[in-house]
């Protein structure tokens, strides 16, 4: 029992000293997720609300996840500080575009301190004999979990090997990996969902202008005709006749 709480104690000091909230300063919330639009191409400048409202819907059910194991739940999180959203793929599939999509929200902790310390971990709030944190803050930094798994954690990991424990150089290269990927999705990202839904409206109309046969296809549907001289469906902003209808 000693041994496993001086094991404990020895990656709460990574967690809380060495690494000084490297994966809370911001927390990264993760969601990919399909999104389907039925009717293909058509309409598709108003098929932004979809998948803006997808985006908005992903962000709540993070916030509303993250709350404090209190009488009176307390939230983690904001609004996210960064928003960086993809399209993974897409495809037509009987006429309907399928996205896969990779959101990725960068939240600023509340309980993060200016020492970067969090002010909620049980090893820095023993008095209180328990641990407020959500279930889902305390699956980060499992020792012996691995890439793609539950409560895997890069530096814990690196740490956690038998050669590597004591080696402080080795832990500090991945703290240094892990900030430098997280400044990287914070320079992709932008402020806000709008913007988000946007660019996501760009990749899929790029999508649509490569591949002129579904606004073809689209347009040869009953009813569904449309001028030489129309706005072309793909969201374009061109006329028919100078994009899809060449």
């Amino acid at each position: 029992m000693k041994a496993n709480r001086e094991s404990e104690a020895h990656y709460s000091r990574i967690c809380t000293e060495a690494c000084g909230g490297a994966c809370c300063d911001p927390w990264w919330g993760i969601i990919s997720y399909p999104l389907v639009k039925p009717d293909g191409v058509a309409n598709l400048p108003a098929w932004r609300k979809v998948l803006l409202n997808s985006i908005k819907e992903r962000e709540g059910r993070i916030r509303r996840a993250y709350v404090t194991k209190e009488a009176r739940p307390r939230s983690l999180f904001a609004s996210p500080e960064r928003y960086r959203v993809s399209v993974q793929s897409i495809k037509e599939e009987k006429g309907a575009l399928v996205l896969s999509v990779l959101a990725m929200f960068a939240f600023r902790c509340r309980y993060l301190g200016e020492n970067k310390e969090c002010e909620i971990h049980p090893s820095l709030t023993p008095e209180t004999g328990r641990d407020i944190r959500p279930d889902q803050c305390g699956f980060l930094g499992v020792p012996g979990v691995g890439p793609g798994e539950k409560g895997y954690c890069r530096i814990i990991y690196e740490a956690g090997t038998e050669a590597n424990t004591d080696n402080e150089s080795i832990i500090t290269e991945a703290i240094k990996k892990e900030r430098e990927v997280s400044a990287k999705h914070l320079a992709n990202g932008v402020g806000s969902a709008e913007e988000a839904a946007d660019k996501i409206m760009a990749e899929v109309t790029e999508f649509v202008r490569l591949h002129p046969s579904l606004s073809k296809g689209a347009t040869e549907e009953p009813g569904a005709k449309i001028g030489r001289n129309d706005p072309c469906r793909c969201g374009s902003n061109k006329k028919y006749k100078k994009c899809c209808g060449k």
